[in-house]
């Protein structure tokens, strides 16, 4: 079964959208306890703003 998750994320100055991106997976997947969370899309809101569509797929046994 795969879920989707939406998070709505801001970019300092000098902040990187791509390290960004891997805090975030990195933070979920220890929080599910899986490693099959992917970015499955990152989306323009406005100026330095993201909406980014989180992938997470759940085994069910």
């Amino acid at each position: 079964m795969k879920d989707q998750e939406f998070i709505d994320i801001e970019l300092g100055e000098d902040e990187s959208l791509a390290a960004l991106l891997q805090t975030i997976v990195n933070q979920k997947r220890e929080e599910l306890g899986t490693h099959s969370v992917y970015v499955q899309e990152v989306i323009s809101t406005y100026d330095s703003a993201f909406t980014v569509i989180l992938e997470i797929s759940r085994s069910t046994y």
